[in-house]
């Protein structure tokens, strides 16, 4: 029972990382070429990327380990209560996804600031502002 409570804590610790970060990042929105921030080429393009790649990043990240920590936590919780000997195979599984949703966030920040600016970080006629 121990060590599944301990397996529970060291679950929670990225998603409430990520959680953190992406409300850090979303709320306080870091200045243009700033060391904090959602630093990537797209980003960096101009102000006017960078702008939007922090709200993107913020959002996208806060609400997608919102949701990750809530499953998570109830994921942890599931072995403890039923006094079940699978929180190894599900830590496993559970960082597995952790790991790869910061990917999949970067790839969809990325993608949407690339359909909305040209590659010399100028806004696409007809996009709006």
């Amino acid at each position: 029972m121990g060590e599944n409570v301990i397996i529970a804590v060291c679950n929670m610790l990225l998603p409430l990382t990520m959680l953190g970060l992406g409300l850090m990042i979303w709320l306080t929105k870091p200045g243009y070429g700033d060391m904090f921030g959602y630093r990537t080429t797209w980003s960096l393009k101009s102000k006017e990327t960078w702008e939007r790649a922090q709200f993107l990043f913020g959002k996208i990240c806060t609400i997608a380990y919102a949701v990750i920590s809530f499953i998570s936590l109830i994921a942890g919780l599931v072995p403890i209560i039923w006094r079940l000997d699978i929180s190894g195979i599900i830590a496993c599984v559970l960082n597995l996804v952790q790991f790869l949703s910061v990917f999949v966030i970067i790839g969809v920040t990325d993608g949407i600031v690339a359909r909305e600016f040209n590659k010399d970080g100028s806004r696409k006629v007809g996009e709006p502002e």
